[in-house]
């Protein structure tokens, strides 16, 4: 579906975007069964529960997660989410696999992700995306996100301290609840961060990182850049061969 001019506005101003349609139900089937897997097996690389009371061994987070089954790529490429994309972005995608790359479990119980923003304002525009395996919600720790934060026009610390609720961007935020199969996009310049997971059940997403492709990156064949739709340009100098000089004598 593509996106309206309200949409895209509403993108720019506001820095996130909830794409209408959602991911076909039998695909989140699949993501879920291989998630069961990895998440039973236990399989790094890992990231665990640590705050006292959750026990040992709980798996708050999968990283690496595209190189772990193809049913992820499938996901974080699939064209509800690419069609969205090319709208904001334009039409020569790239996804980042060393930048995010990884569900968050979110078991019940679960710690807040504490505030915080990755590019800053003013960096090549980088979009994160979350794809919801299991539904999003105020109670169980949906995120929030601070609208218009990437418009920011000054350097502020990407993690400001303090606890969850205490800090001015709690203040400043709204939740984004998710529907299962959803789909958020979002800058990654916006503060951004989900309050505890207050159920006994678990709160699924991908994480994922895409880019516009840089047409002034000379560095084609990144291993750390999959291009999903579109290609790999080059603007080099308007210049070719002999650059023409003209002498301007001072007096």
């Amino acid at each position: 579906m593509s996106l309206t001019d309200e949409d895209i506005w509403h993108f720019r101003h506001n820095g996130y975007h909830v794409v209408a349609d959602v991911l076909p139900g039998g695909l989140t089937d699949r993501l879920n069964a291989v998630t069961d897997r990895h998440v039973s097996a236990k399989t790094e690389p890992i990231v665990w529960e640590l705050e006292a009371g959750h026990g040992k061994g709980v798996v708050r987070r999968l990283s690496k997660i595209l190189a772990r089954d193809p049913v992820y790529l499938e996901a974080a490429s699939h064209p509800i989410v690419l069609d969205a994309l090319e709208t904001l972005v334009g039409p020569n995608i790239d996804l980042l696999t060393n930048k995010h790359n990884h569900i968050m479990v979110r078991p019940g119980g679960s710690d807040p992700v504490p505030w915080h923003r990755g590019e800053q304002p003013w960096d090549m525009p980088l979009i994160t995306g979350l794809i919801y395996l299991e539904e999003s919600t105020v109670e169980n720790g949906c995120i929030r996100i601070v609208p218009g934060s990437h418009l920011s026009p000054f350097r502020e610390t990407r993690r400001p301290d303090g606890g969850f609720d205490e800090v001015p961007q709690y203040r400043r935020s709204l939740p984004v609840p998710m529907s299962r199969g959803g789909v958020l996009l979002f800058n990654d310049a916006c503060f951004h961060g989900s309050g505890l997971n207050r159920t006994a059940a678990s709160r699924r997403s991908m994480t994922l990182a895409y880019r516009p492709h840089d047409s002034h990156d000379v560095l084609k064949e990144d291993p750390e850049k999959l291009l999903l739709r579109g290609e790999r340009s080059y603007v080099g100098h308007p210049f070719q061969g002999t650059v023409e000089r003209t002498t301007i004598n001072l007096p």
